[in-house]
């Protein structure tokens, strides 16, 4: 059929050539045309593409030339096209003109190919000369393949037309060279011949390329099987034109095919082609599997079909859209893929010429796809290394996924390679090798057992990343503490460190949140991740953490948290030291019966997320005065201009009394790092009436930075749950006698007890572990681990470096707990003066325990 072609500007030329769509409604149908015409952006949104049935009466004109020459003259990129004639009784030379009308030029994209079908063609054309050998079949097959490579012409309504680029150059140029050879490569390696060879013919696959074409010689299949031969050659075109209009290939052209291309079928009422159409699309398959859904799977073919009926459609044109959609529902409980529109341009509808001459030329996006890419790529360029930078990343990093966030300069999160995550600039230059080193010995034992079935995983929260050295100083002895535990444990341990961020002023775990979050993520991703320990500050966040942990049914043990409603957040948690409740008490005894105290000022910390300090002068207050010990001041101090109270000097300043005073004393249960200005303060008032002062157990650091020599004249007694000081040889303790041997240091020199509960702290861990696998050697460990942990009372307490640890059954502390009164030394040594609580190998002990007055825990 005679075409002739649209060249204007406009799809609309004049009223002579729209002759056909000269009804009402044809605006409404155009419209719809244009929509389904247009690829969407994304792939995930591509829908199946109906076949539209243009009903018209008889003797009308059909709308199919008119709609032609739109698709001619769409903007942007023109639309492949081919219009056939649908009554044409041989098919095969109906498919041949439609690919060879659709594999014509078009503007701004490549032309398309037809590899499938044009090798299905020739497949289904074979035969041998007679007398052919079974030896030389396949030599023969070659043969006649590369001859049809070379002579591959076909004759369309446009011309002859060269075909035979359908295949590409390597199949032309080794069918050439070695036919046999290169048939052989072809059906094992090339897409096209894979797919034909799978194909059902004759009732089934043969399973392979070389076999199909055995099957079409020796058993005649198209002659045998003729009414398949056009079903076998739709599918071929239909997968052809999916292959073509691919997007993610890394060189292929569907990315710029932004419209798709439309099948144009006149007289088609009654015909074959509108229903192998149909079929084809209801059974596509991929490979050797038969999708469920063939919708999952569409063709870009836009099918526009023409023919005469008596029988109107239920949906007139000028309803085309809203159609479309009812249509669209229905298609997978219908299979019905035919959209039936009713038109009827035998009298022209009044004013539609004037609508379709201003209706504009169908206009397709421009394909954006490369542009796109390199910007993207540009700005991954940019963006992706702060990305990563956030991330605490390397910079070229591809993961998605990172169990580390910044926040300020500090990363937060779990690691389990804390030499690259938690070694900021910030390390003073004489921490830095000590650092450095506990961390090296940490990840070589992670190394060691992470191969292990019976490996778990323990993470280590703590504020990784301080600002002083003091902190520093304390934090290489926590991690020490819990290197010595990994190590000497009967059950493989994996330590990962989490740090919580310090955050402005020093408050410690200000992004403990953060860090949480990740943990959580962890967890739910690695099952051998049984439980949290560190937590060595009492602080509204790590309440927060406490809670948000045991929500997620991991367990923690804290190591020096002592604020009194820590243990009454959940049932997950449980602490190595004794609460602040146990610790005032013990101060308030000795100051009674060891220095004779009758009158008391207690001075806290302002900072109202600090929950230690206040809720341990809250304690305090009722504690000395259960002594009858009179409490003359109750005063704060100011840590931020936000606080409350004055600031430390100026309290330390109003701690002195104006005259002698017997029996005053004053009881700091403030931070270390606001001490020594407290101090300072004092001195300048006191003029040598310097009452004695009694520190809380966050003071241990003040003391062994050496800071008592700038103050001679102070007598400075201090709370302790740890101290290598109260044995005459600390060496004689399983825990320090590794950690001596391994850090090659004197009881001595260590001072701190951070190390020690750090260690503990692991020890309860471990023999929950042992209890949960005693009980039941194949049950998973974190769900049985808080009843293993709960299992420890004192009739079976662990004798642990801080004292015997064992939980009450309703409170989740350490049941009289060892609690050490120390004095400072200005050389950065203390010397031990009350000890409430046990301690194993008492006979070592300088001190012995007092057992007689010293306050006990209530017993649950």
């Amino acid at each position: 059929m005679a075409l002739s072609r649209v060249g204007s500007q406009g799809w609309f030329v004049g009223s002579e050539q729209t002759r056909g769509l000269q009804f009402s409604g044809a605006v409404e149908l155009l419209r719809l045309l244009d929509r389904v015409s247009s690829r969407t952006r994304w792939p995930g949104r591509d829908v199946p593409l109906p076949i539209v049935w243009l009903r018209r009466p008889a003797g009308v004109e059909s709308p199919l030339e008119a709609l032609a020459g739109r698709a001619v003259a769409a903007r942007g990129r023109r639309v492949p096209y081919a219009l056939v004639d649908g009554a044409q009784a041989d098919r095969r030379r109906l498919l041949d003109d439609a690919v060879g009308q659709l594999a014509g030029e078009v503007r701004g994209v490549a032309r398309l190919r037809f590899p499938h079908y044009a090798l299905a063609a020739w497949l289904l054309d074979l035969s041998l000369p007679a007398g052919v050998e079974a030896d030389d079949e396949e030599r023969a097959i070659a043969r006649e393949f590369r001859q049809h490579l070379r002579g591959r012409v076909r004759v369309t309504a446009d011309g002859a037309q060269d075909l035979a680029q359908d295949f590409p150059w390597w199949i032309r140029l080794i069918i050439g060279v070695m036919p046999r050879i290169g048939l052989a490569v072809m059906a094992l390696v090339w897409r096209p011949a894979t797919w034909v060879g799978e194909q059902a013919f004759g009732g089934r696959s043969r399973r392979g390329f070389y076999r199909l074409a055995r099957a079409v010689v020796k058993e005649r299949l198209t002659e045998r099987h003729e009414d398949e031969v056009g079903d076998l050659l739709m599918r071929a075109l239909l997968e052809d034109l999916r292959r073509s209009h691919r997007r993610w290939t890394i060189r292929g052209t569907g990315r710029r095919r932004t419209g798709n291309p439309w099948l144009l079928v006149d007289n088609a009422e009654g015909q074959w082609l509108v229903g192998a159409i149909a079929k084809a699309r209801s059974g596509v398959r991929s490979g050797q599997s038969w999708r469920a859904n063939p919708l999952s799977r569409p063709d870009p073919l836009l099918v526009i079909a023409a023919g005469e009926s008596e029988e109107a459609p239920r949906t007139h044109a000028a309803d085309a859209l809203a159609g479309y959609h009812d249509w669209l529902r229905q298609l997978s409980r219908s299979d019905d893929w035919v959209l039936k529109l009713d038109t009827d341009a035998s009298e022209p509808a009044r004013g539609i010429v004037g609508a379709l001459s201003e209706f504009p030329s169908m206009r397709l996006r421009r394909a954006v796809a490369a542009p796109v890419v390199l910007l993207v790529l540009a700005g991954s360029l940019v963006a992706v290394p702060f990305l990563n930078h956030a991330r605490c990343e390397e910079w070229w990093s591809p993961s998605f996924r990172s169990p580390l966030e910044r926040v300020g300069a500090e990363c937060v999160g779990v690691s389990a390679d804390p030499l690259r995550h938690f070694v900021p600039d910030t390390v003073p230059a004489e921490v830095r090798p000590s650092l450095e080193d506990v961390y090296g010995r940490i990840m070589a034992e992670n190394r060691r057992v992470e191969a292990r079935p019976d490996a778990i995983t323990i993470v280590f929260l703590s504020v990784l990343t301080p600002s002083t050295s003091n902190s520093f100083q304390a934090l290489v002895e926590e991690l020490r503490g819990v290197w010595v535990a990994q190590k000497t444990s009967d059950v493989p341990i994996r330590m990962l460190l989490a740090n919580g961020g310090e955050g402005p002023g020093g408050r410690g775990l200000a992004s403990g949140d953060v860090a949480v979050d990740k943990i959580v993520e962890l967890a739910a991703r690695d099952r051998s991740v049984v439980a949290v320990t560190g937590l060595s500050i009492s602080t509204d966040t790590a309440r927060s953490v406490v809670k948000r942990l045991g929500s997620n049914a991991l367990p923690i043990i804290g190591t020096l948290t002592s604020s009194d409603d820590m243990a009454l957040i959940n049932e997950y948690y449980y602490q190595i030291a004794p609460n602040n409740l146990r610790e005032a008490r013990v101060a308030a005894y000795y100051a009674k019966t060891r220095l004779n105290v009758t009158d008391v000022a207690i001075f806290y910390s302002g900072d109202r997320t600090d929950r230690y300090s206040q809720n341990l002068a809250e304690g305090a207050k009722a504690s000395f005065a259960e002594r009858g010990i009179a409490v003359s001041q109750y005063k704060s101090y100011r840590v931020a201009n936000d606080d409350e109270g004055l600031a430390p000097a100026s309290l330390g300043q109003g701690a002195c009394p104006a005259e002698a005073k017997p029996g005053y004393a004053i009881f700091y249960v403030g931070r270390s790092q606001n001490l020594a200005e407290f101090l300072r303060g004092m001195n300048s008032r006191c003029q040598g009436r310097t009452p004695p002062v009694i520190a809380s157990d966050s003071s241990t650091r003040f003391i062994l930075e050496g800071t008592m020599a700038q103050f001679p004249n102070v007598r400075l007694d201090y709370v302790s749950f740890a101290s290598p000081a109260a044995w005459r040889d600390c060496a004689k303790v399983p825990f320090y006698k590794n950690y001596l041997d391994v850090f090659r240091r004197t009881c001595q020199s260590i001072g701190d007890g951070r190390s020690a509960t750090a260690y503990d702290a692991m020890q309860v861990l471990v023999e929950g572990v042992r209890q949960v696998r005693r009980t039941d050697p194949g049950a998973r460990v974190r769900e049985g681990l808080l009843a293993g942990i709960g299992s420890i009372r004192p009739d079976n307490a662990i004798q642990g470096a801080t004292g015997t640890i064992g939980f009450g059954a309703s409170t989740r502390l350490p049941s009289d707990k060892a609690v050490l009164i120390l004095q400072g030394n200005t050389d950065t040594t203390s010397t031990p003066l009350l000890l409430c609580g046990e301690l194993p190998f008492r006979e070592d002990l300088v001190v012995p325990p007092d057992h007689e007055g010293c306050p006990r825990d209530v017993t649950p």
